[in-house]
């Protein structure tokens, strides 16, 4: 007995996933009640914890009787050791090596002491495959007495069964639209609105430009539905002179990059900022210049003029705008674009290999379709559905099938983050239900096992009747 006990004790030290904590009494006809069952699963190992009730057991002194718990699996039985308890005599041929029958090293065996209370206490532990969740703990009572489980009478003290869980089917999309946004520094001269390819960092900026809309426009699944370019300028007076460099050099940079990748002008559209108050503001708050809020305070007074602004700021504070004129006013002076883009529809065979490569172009409805086509608790299956869910983290129902895919497989504590942002649907009820009872809250599991099946979700009602 010491090494279920000292099985039991490490694992039970461990995050272990707890089920139903019973009492009832079994065995009447003789006597004998099992309470405090308490079973509990931890990675390859169920553990048992109960206590047998003697009581009212009156044991003639030449009887023994076996009791061995048992994990019992589909098509196989795996046992605990036993619990033996003796009449008198029986006790006495035990100590003196006389009784019959093979029993586990590790068997608890005790003597009745009738007419006395009597409890005995179990510990033990079992190897349970991780992949294994269906099992029933039993007790087989061995009439003979002589170790010869095959003729004995089972009686079921837990039923574990893995909680259903109800994945949805995302809804379709009409039509699968896409964008990239980037931002490129162009580098002007001063007061100009020429571009010329090999000054400064011009060449790696406008290669970056003319890559991000290639890659697009070379990818037999993507069509352009359009490429816009929006110019900004920094806020150095006057505001007339900034609003004209910032619409021609967009509109300059707009003409050069359509004549490299040779795309119809009418899919471009260009627009600008006069000056980027708003990034400069950003800068500022997350800045420690020494005079922060009071610059602030005059970005934002509303009655001032651009340059009225700007003078205010430049003439009450000289260190620090110089600071903000060397350090953020050269970052501002940016084009930001945007490459809008449909993607084509895919069956299911062609997801199944985009989604290796560029799942960014499937949609959640196209992925799940995919999940469809493997055993749901595999290894593809899951990872459908964690690629579904980086993809689309926002999307309640991505969340929702990702932690029913944790949950399915034992992960409670993983799931959780999902589950989280998974919505209020009743597949989330039946999902959080799951959660309550892997985490061991049967009282809330059951709540909402119920609040799920009455909703209409057959996987709810299944769970509520195992749970009970």
């Amino acid at each position: 007995m010491k090494r279920s006990r000292y099985l039991s004790a490490m694992f039970c030290l461990a995050f272990c996933v707890p089920a139903c904590v019973q009492a009832q009494t079994m065995m009447a006809n003789r006597g004998i009640a099992v309470e405090d069952v308490d079973v509990t699963r931890d990675g390859e190992y169920v553990m048992l914890n109960m206590k047998l009730n003697l009581d009212s057991l009156d044991l003639p002194t030449n009887t023994r009787l076996v009791y061995t718990p048992v994990l019992k699996l589909k098509g196989d039985t795996v046992a605990m050791p036993e619990i033996v308890i003796n009449g008198r005599r029986q006790q006495i041929m035990y100590e003196r090596g006389e009784m019959k029958g093979d029993l586990d090293p590790q068997a608890v065996v005790v003597r009745r002491c009738n007419g006395k209370e009597q409890t005995v206490s179990y510990q033990a532990a079992a190897p349970l495959p991780v992949g294994v969740t269906d099992y029933d703990v039993a007790i087989n009572e061995d009439l003979c007495g002589c170790g010869d489980r095959l003729d004995g009478t089972d009686y079921t003290i837990k039923r574990a069964r893995k909680p259903l869980m109800a994945f949805v089917r995302p809804a379709a999309e009409a039509r699968k639209e896409r964008h990239i946004d980037k931002t490129a520094y162009i580098d002007f001269p001063v007061d100009r609105t020429e571009l010329h390819a090999d000054y400064r960092r011009n060449s790696s900026e406008i290669d970056s430009i003319v890559n991000t809309i290639n890659l697009v426009k070379n990818d037999r699944n993507l069509s352009i539905r359009s490429i816009d370019i929006h110019g900004y300028a920094s806020p150095e007076s006057p505001y007339s002179h900034n609003e004209y460099l910032a619409r021609e050099r967009a509109k300059t940079l707009k003409d050069y990059v359509r004549r490299i990748v040779n795309l119809d002008d009418r899919l471009f559209t260009v627009s600008h900022t006069a000056e980027d108050w708003d990034g400069l503001t950003a800068y500022i708050r997350e800045s420690n210049l020494d005079n922060k809020d009071a610059i602030l305070g005059i970005i934002a007074d509303k009655s001032l003029t651009p340059d009225a602004r700007e003078w205010k700021i430049k003439s009450s504070y000289p260190k620090d705008y110089r600071f903000m004129l060397d350090t953020w006013y050269p970052a501002l002076r940016r084009s930001d674009y945007r490459v809008n883009y449909t993607v084509r529809p895919f069956d299911v065979e062609e997801a199944k290999q985009v989604i290796r490569t560029k799942p960014q172009q499937l949609s959640l409805e196209e992925m799940f379709l995919v999940a469809q086509t493997y055993e749901p608790g595999s290894a593809d299956f899951n990872e459908v559905m964690e690629v579904a869910v980086r993809m689309y983290p926002g999307d309640e129902t991505a969340n929702l099938n990702a932690a029913c895919t944790r949950l399915n497989m034992g992960d409670a504590d993983g799931a959780k983050p999902y589950l989280d942002k998974a919505g209020t649907s009743p597949q989330a009820v039946n999902a959080r239900a799951a959660y309550a009872y892997l985490k061991g809250d049967y009282d809330e599991a059951a709540r909402l096992y119920k609040q799920a099946a009455d909703a209409g979700v057959a996987e709810a009602k299944t769970n509520l009747e195992n749970i009970k």
